[in-house]
């Protein structure tokens, strides 16, 4: 019946609320207070769910108008808080989002730069061995810096991806 499921839905909960958690830690410092702050929505929701309903209130409209429905305190703070919250990811999102397409360009520059330098150096003829050599030494270094940059933004990427999902799925617990 009802309290087997209510059972389970709390359950699950806990695990998002505990994953959510661990998810937060491991990440990188400076990301951790961009996450959805799932405890305090969750907190107000049981507010309002809480068996003694004070007298509830015309809900005001954006426009200044009495809307019809009836709305107390604690829901006008949960919605304000998820709105906040909402505002909050979707701002640093976009930032970084905006961020990562800059570095990509710039990252696509660098590995063109890079083969135009092999290309127009190290292959010509004329060059003395050693020359070659050293140049080749530090392209080979010049690349494998380009490597490690982008194996480390493919990983910021998929934080980044992460962060969406995880922040989606605390809206929709």
């Amino acid at each position: 019946g009802g309290r087997g499921s209510e059972r389970k839905v709390w359950i699950l909960e806990m695990k998002f609320g505990k994953s959510l958690s661990n998810q937060i830690e491991e990440t990188l410092p400076e990301w951790r207070d961009k996450f959805l702050s799932y405890k305090d929505l969750k907190r107000r929701l049981k507010l309002i769910a809480a068996g003694d309903k004070p007298a509830k209130r015309p809900k005001v409209a954006e426009d200044g108008s009495r809307a019809a429905t009836l709305v107390t305190r604690e829901e006008e703070d949960f919605v304000r808080l998820l709105e906040a919250e909402l505002d909050k990811f979707n701002a640093f999102f976009v930032e970084k989002e905006e961020e990562y397409i800059i570095r990509q360009k710039l990252l696509e520059i660098v590995v063109r730069v890079t083969e135009s330098y092999l290309h127009q150096y190290v292959t010509s003829q004329d060059l003395q061995d050693r020359v070659a050599e050293a140049l080749s030494k530090d392209y080979d270094e010049q690349l494998m810096k380009v490597r490690k940059e982008i194996v480390d933004f493919h990983g910021e990427i998929v934080l980044l991806e992460n962060y969406s999902a995880l922040n989606y799925t605390g809206i929709s617990s």
